[in-house]
């Protein structure tokens, strides 16, 4: 039963690292929802709307569409990392 509860936090977790990776890779437009609408039940849009709030704070208008992508990243790489440390320990 553990393991089907973990199956489902991983594929959840998979769905906000996504997220961040597609919002990487898409043009950045002013009116982005940042988040598919299939999934209502995760608040990535929260966490999309709190990097695109510090990065308009760090960094100047030029610029703060590079540091909302690179934040993106990074926090996909967390998820991506979060995935693999649950695998390790439940499956391995």
């Amino acid at each position: 039963m553990e393991k089907i509860l973990v199956a489902v936090v991983i594929v959840l977790l998979l769905y906000v690292a996504g997220n961040a990776f597609y919002i990487v890779l898409k043009t950045y437009q002013e009116d982005d929802e940042f988040h598919h609408p299939t999934l209502e039940i995760l608040p990535v849009h929260w966490i999309m709307d709190f990097l695109l709030f510090i990065s308009r704070k760090l960094a100047p208008d030029h610029y703060f569409v590079a540091l909302f992508k690179t934040l993106s990243f990074l926090y996909g790489l967390f998820i991506v990392g979060v995935i693999i440390l649950i695998l390790s320990f439940f499956f391995f």
